[in-house]
């Protein structure tokens, strides 16, 4: 396994990221035990960092995988908290369902410029006063947008950004994939940690998993890729790619159905799901909710808002 820096943050991190998203209740919703011995093989193989959110509900699978474990792991959350009060909240969340006095990276979750940036700033305040008492080691944002990771590069107290980046371009908001490539090489040589989410498009990319992981892995501005991982056969099969490895067998045997997000016929058409959806792959059509599987990321972000539980990616 490769390490690198994460930009000025000092922090080591894998290659490879551990994306705790697809074992969480907002995707296979796996037992606590199954989706922490998927996390618990990928540390064995060398991942040592993971990236997860107050929105995922994953704590208590990462804590259950890191029990026994004394490698040091780096551990990125996020939060959509946008005051102090939430914040705070956040935080301490985070910190007594993981059971550790220090999170590694906190940041905003999905911010769009620089405005959504300075709306959250009172929460953005917590982060820096806890990262002045040591509770937090680095501060940052993940983003679809390309202008938030252009303008979020020259806040000085951001100091690592999560984008989403694939082949495709799919879920890009406000450019293409090259426009996000060059707002990526900015934040680089503006001194940020850099780590990719969404090289396979939230699985629209599935059947070329290697070339498109190979991709994401070959940018030299950036540090890690966050690659969701549901079983240990899949973290087996990307941690070769991500090394250089033959991996044909090994995606052979992870290969499974793919992802697609289920609309249950319960659905009131509320529309608080389209609030959510930062693809614009959900609209609401003669008093129904349809989906545009060709926009959709399958992040299920959607599914977290939903007041029904109608919808959920399977």
């Amino acid at each position: 396994m490769k390490y690198r820096i994460l930009g000025e943050t000092g922090l080591t991190v894998s290659h490879l990221c551990f994306g705790a998203l697809t074992i969480s209740p907002l995707q296979k919703n796996m037992s606590i035990k199954a989706g922490a011995r998927v996390i618990r093989r990928a540390l064995e193989l060398g991942v040592n960092f993971i990236d997860t959110a107050q929105l995922y509900d994953a704590y208590d699978y990462i804590r259950e995988a890191l029990k026994g474990w004394d490698r040091p792991v780096v551990i990125c959350t996020k939060s959509y908290a946008y005051t102090r009060e939430l914040m705070v909240e956040a935080l301490e969340e985070a910190r007594q369902r993981l059971q550790r006095d220090v999170i590694d990276i906190f940041m905003l979750h999905e911010q769009e410029s620089i405005h959504t940036i300075r709306g959250h700033w009172p929460a953005l305040e917590v982060l820096f006063e806890a990262k002045a008492k040591g509770i937090v080691r680095a501060v940052g944002i993940s983003t679809h947008c390309v202008a938030a990771v252009r303008q979020g590069a020259q806040v000085p107290e951001i100091e690592v950004i999560s984008p989403l980046i694939n082949p495709l371009g799919l879920g890009i908001i406000g450019g293409t994939a090259a426009d996000m490539l060059d707002a990526i090489e900015f934040a680089h040589l503006m001194g940020k940690g850099v780590y990719a989410m969404k090289p396979l498009a939230g699985g629209h990319l599935y059947h070329d998993v290697r070339a498109s992981l190979e991709w994401a892995f070959s940018n030299p501005h950036v540090h890690s890729v966050a690659v969701g991982m549901q079983s240990e056969a899949e973290v087996d099969a990307n941690v070769a790619i991500c090394e250089g490895r033959d991996s044909e067998e090994l995606l052979a045997a992870a290969a499974g159905s793919l992802k697609q997000l289920h609309i249950d016929d319960w659905c009131t058409a509320c529309g608080t799901c389209i609030q959510a959806c930062s693809s614009r792959a959900l609209a609401l059509r003669d008093g129904k909710l349809h989906h545009d599987p060709s926009r959709c990321v399958l992040c299920g972000y959607c599914a977290a808002r939903c007041p029904e539980f109608a919808l959920k990616v399977i």
